[in-house]
């Protein structure tokens, strides 16, 4: 039942599934990452077949983060496809130690009332919700630079200082905080990256943090901002938040978003200040009876 690795047709009928939800939900059932895992062997797969050539239902274990994304055709629903696949991770396959990795939870994007309904059904409760806020960009202008802080747009030779200082910026973040070289180059063979859009700031010890931008269509993104412990209380986030907004209109946007985790109370404050405001919330169910790590 569980494979670790796709084949590029089912991988395609996956997509296909995606689409049909979104169209029906309004929504994407599937992460950045999940979408990656497509593609590589860094996760676990279930896939449901009600007719030949086609997928009605699909689950992924990312035992790397402990969480699942689970997504049922809207053709195929209420006949007991999504309760099939949440039971399949009481067999998700164990970790090269034998112990079946812990299950943080299964993620639900935008909390639809239809997955917070299934989550009470099945004993799943609330653990961790991701905030996603936007804001329109008339009226962003480039930012005031501090004294000593400049910025510049991302070469090929700061990839090694990038990923220290996302590392470090982000220690205590499950998914951010696990990028690698593998990672980044996988997100900068993807159409929408600009290297003018990753903007890094430096002062006089090296790299400072960055701001990386994203832009699909008009809509822009906050891909991630990340600021190096060294440099906490200096205001550089600001700054690389104003530089990116202001990147983000030149290039085009006329609007942008954000995700944060909403245990990030600094970080929330920050964007809300900066006109930000919350669209609509991703929340990841964990088992109600299970003891959390």
């Amino acid at each position: 039942m569980w494979t670790n690795r796709l084949t590029a047709e089912q991988a395609d009928l996956v997509r296909a599934l995606a689409a049909h939800a979104q169209a029906a939900d309004g929504i994407d059932p599937l992460n950045e990452e999940a979408r990656f895992a497509l593609r590589d062997d860094s996760s676990e797969h279930v896939l449901l077949t009600s007719v030949p050539g086609t997928v009605s239902g699909y689950l992924q274990w990312q035992p790397a983060y402990g969480t699942a994304q689970l997504v049922v055709d809207p053709a195929h629903r209420r006949r007991g496809l999504g309760t099939s696949l949440l039971a399949a991770l009481d067999d998700r396959p164990a970790t090269d130690s034998g112990v079946p990795c812990h299950v943080n939870g299964i993620w639900a994007f935008g909390d639809l009332p239809a997955a917070a309904g299934f989550a009470s059904a099945n004993s799943l409760t609330p653990s961790r919700s991701l905030l996603i806020m936007d804001r329109s960009l008339d009226g962003i202008t480039a930012p005031d630079q501090p004294a000593g802080l400049s910025l510049r747009g991302y070469t090929a030779a700061d990839a090694g200082d990038l990923l220290a200082v996302n590392a470090a910026a982000f220690a205590h973040h499950p998914e951010q905080g696990a990028l690698d070289a593998a990672g980044l180059a996988a997100r900068m063979a993807e159409p929408w990256f600009d290297p003018a859009g990753l903007i890094l700031g430096f002062d006089a010890d090296g790299l400072a943090g960055f701001h990386w931008t994203k832009k699909v269509g008009a809509t822009g993104e906050v891909y991630v901002i990340g600021v190096a412990p060294r440099t906490q209380g200096r205001g550089y986030g600001k700054v690389l938040l104003q530089a990116g907004l202001s990147h983000l209109r030149s290039a085009g946007s006329d609007r942008v978003l954000l995700y944060v985790d909403s245990s990030e109370v600094v970080a929330v404050r920050m964007y809300e200040s900066a006109g930000f405001g919350v669209a609509r919330r991703d929340v990841l169910y964990a088992p109600a009876d299970q003891e959390q790590p």
